[in-house]
């Protein structure tokens, strides 16, 4: 008779629940691993998102140091100019004025947007406008310009929007009694004809939260009502009479306050600024999508922003301008 086989315990395969408690075990290091993967994916795609707007950031202010370089001043005498016209009649020519930083109404206001990117109401405005001459050939200029507006160059911002640069492609003549009328156009040309305006721009960057440029005078006092009063609150500085500071300034640029409600800091005649200082804030593009998810409540999109103030990178660079006097007049 054959012996019958028999096997032992240690020989046996596993069984059932072992099985199920191995894969179980498994499940969870496979888990526990992706999990891991994934975050790790994420911070990537976050470094790598913010080493972008970072060179993005660094590129347009490098450009900008070539452009707002080129400034210069007319030497137009940009007062009012009474002027009587071939049929006898007594015409107005308006003023112009070579370099101007225009303080918007744009964007979100209020508590807490001034507390965070407003520094607690030391800046009354978060998007502003820069407006310059620049001689493309002797005795023919043109105007140039950054403003801060929505995806069409057309529409409002309200929270967050888009870099642009102007140039207008149309040079004028500055010469002769009429010179000032000339540079008056250049000026009406970005700062009140936004159809024009909009049709000679290039988009330059996108995610701004906010665009500060502040003019400076020769002994470095910020040409800027409240950072002025506030730097030096007993300084004598004056900047001098072709140099207005509105809306709160006891010269007014122009007779008719009415006519020119702008708020800004005005250089005219032979006056420049001695540096301009420029500040952008952009939010990485990962926030600027979930902003656009929010919808348009001032209120939301407000918090929003605050939330993610120490998201949101800040460039700052300050532009000598070589064609500025040594003093302004």
């Amino acid at each position: 008779m054959k012996p019958v086989a028999s096997f032992s315990r240690a020989s046996r395969g596993f069984s059932l629940l072992e099985m199920l408690i191995g894969i179980g075990i498994l499940s969870v290091v496979v888990l526990a691993l992706y999990s891991l993967f994934d975050q790790t994916q994420k911070a990537l795609r976050a470094n790598v998102n913010q080493v972008d707007v970072s060179e993005g950031g660094r590129a347009v202010l490098e450009m900008l140091v070539r452009d707002v370089s080129r400034a210069s001043a007319s030497g137009i005498n940009t007062n009012f100019i009474y002027a009587r016209r071939s049929d006898d009649i007594q015409e107005v020519i308006p003023p112009g004025t070579n370099l101007v930083v225009m303080r918007t109404t744009a964007g979100l206001m209020g508590d807490p947007w001034e507390k965070v990117f407003g520094d607690e109401w030391r800046r009354d405005t978060a998007l502003h406008e820069l407006f310059y001459l620049v001689e493309q050939q002797p005795g023919r200029w043109v105007g140039a310009g950054l403003f801060v507006a929505g995806e069409d160059p057309m529409t409002t911002v309200d929270g967050v929007g888009t870099l642009w640069r102007y140039e207008d492609t149309s040079p004028q003549a500055v010469q002769g009694a009429r010179a000032g009328e000339q540079v008056g156009i250049l000026n009406n040309r970005f700062l009140n004809n936004t159809a024009y305006r909009t049709n000679h721009v290039s988009r330059l960057i996108d995610g701004v939260v906010f665009f500060r440029v502040t003019a400076f005078g020769p002994q470095g006092q910020p040409l800027d009502d409240k950072l002025l009063r506030e730097s030096s609150p007993n300084s004598t500085l004056v900047p001098g009479p072709d140099v207005v500071i509105g809306p709160y300034s006891r010269n007014p640029p122009f007779p008719d306050r009415a006519a020119f409600p702008f708020n800004g800091t005005f250089f005219r005649n032979r006056a420049l600024p001695s540096a301009i200082e420029i500040e952008l804030g952009i939010l990485p593009p990962t926030l600027v999508d979930q902003l656009r998810t929010l919808g348009n409540v001032p209120a939301v999109r407000n918090r929003f922003l605050s939330n993610n103030a120490a998201n949101v990178l800040v460039f700052r660079q300050r532009i000598p301008l070589p064609a500025a006097p040594v003093s302004i007049p």
